[in-house]
């Protein structure tokens, strides 16, 4: 057995360190790296060479690509790939020492379709965010989905999974191209939907760092590409039907698609100053139209469990601007903690 790691780059040469040392410090040697360089600009391709030089005993290939994004780095590294199990993780994450050997333990001889293990999500310094975990469970794919969106006691991230690679090529499943949000989670969506076996690890094998310069933390419209994302998830659920899809696709198209249109907007009005809510909207219509007119109807029928985004949602439906003026004042109430917790940890004053 072993392992195919995918690492899809794009201008991260801050970042490529941390991620190679946690895979040369893997545990279990029985993995393949494929570096997939998108076109940077800067100095990442040279960075891995390097250090990819002067580790001879990993075995490891980059391929140098023009800028394709995402999801096309991570089809061509599946393309490359020889190892039983594929697992893709991006340039700025890393893995727990034990993450190889945990995880082709876990394969049960290779009948497993997929795998999946809890991850943390960290901070620039390391430090943890919030961990996530779940039972250790032998269960279907479709199993795995409504424990995902039912009953919420699993999470699966992209570099939190893997995937056999036969598996995938005989479904035919690959990321879609020119997505730029979404497109992760309709991949594990859809592989999901077809996996006989999933087999879930309860430990924390790898990181997922949250940098504020990421897409989710910027103003960019493309990150409402999830909208269509959810609705090929759907599409895909309709053409190769399972138990549950019914109810899967529900709760798809109501709640999560719900959710992330909110994040989307909280984090777009964040990522900029003097940006207004209707600006935002008149940009979503330019790069989406009709979105923002088809989610009116489905936010109506919210039927999550989040409070403040079913106040904030009432008030959208009011007035975009009332929303706009509330998630003003959510910021300036989070940055006003965040400096008071600052002073406090310089001991300037004492509670």
């Amino acid at each position: 057995m072993s392992l195919s790691i995918v690492v899809p780059m794009y201008n991260l040469e801050q970042y490529i360190i941390p991620l190679l040392n946690s895979l040369l410090d893997q545990r279990d040697k029985r993995f393949e790296l494929i570096l997939v360089d998108d076109g940077s600009k800067d100095r990442t391709a040279q960075v891995a060479e390097e250090m990819l030089a002067r580790s001879p005993i990993l075995q490891a290939k980059l391929i140098r690509t023009p800028n394709g994004g995402v999801s096309a780095a991570r089809n061509t590294g599946l393309a490359a790939a020889a190892g039983d199990y594929v697992l893709f993780l991006d340039g700025d994450d890393y893995a727990d020492p034990d993450l190889v050997q945990r995880a082709l333990a876990a394969a049960a001889g290779g009948t497993a379709d997929i795998l999946c293990w809890g991850y943390n999500l960290v901070r620039e310094d390391g430090s943890t965010i919030v961990s996530f975990t779940s039972d250790a469970e032998d269960t279907t794919g479709s199993e795995a989905l409504k424990n995902i969106f039912v009953h919420k006691s699993l999470r699966i991230w992209t570099g939190s999974i893997a995937f056999k690679r036969t598996f995938l090529l005989e479904n035919g499943i690959r990321y879609t191209e020119r997505c730029v949000n979404g497109e992760d989670q309709e991949f594990i969506y859809k592989a999901l939907s077809r996996a006989s076996r999933v087999i879930s690890i309860p430990d924390v094998l790898s990181y997922y760092l949250q940098r504020t310069s990421s897409i989710t933390g910027t103003y960019n419209v493309n990150k409402f590409d999830v909208v269509a994302a959810f609705k090929r998830v759907d599409e895909y659920f309709r053409a190769h039907p399972f138990n549950e899809a019914h109810t899967i696709s529900d709760l798809l198209l109501n709640r999560e698609m719900t959710e992330n249109y909110f994040y989307n907007l909280k984090t777009c009005l964040n990522g900029t100053s003097g940006i207004s809510t209707r600006k935002l909207l008149q940009d979503i219509d330019l790069a989406y139209p009709g979105v923002n007119q088809e989610m009116l109807p489905i936010m109506r029928r919210y039927q999550g469990d989040d409070r403040q985004l079913a106040f904030q949602i009432k008030a959208f439906l009011i007035s975009p601007s009332l929303y706009g003026r509330l998630i003003h004042l959510d910021r300036s109430w989070l940055q006003f903690k965040q400096k008071l917790k600052a002073v406090i940890s310089r001991k300037e004053i004492k509670i």
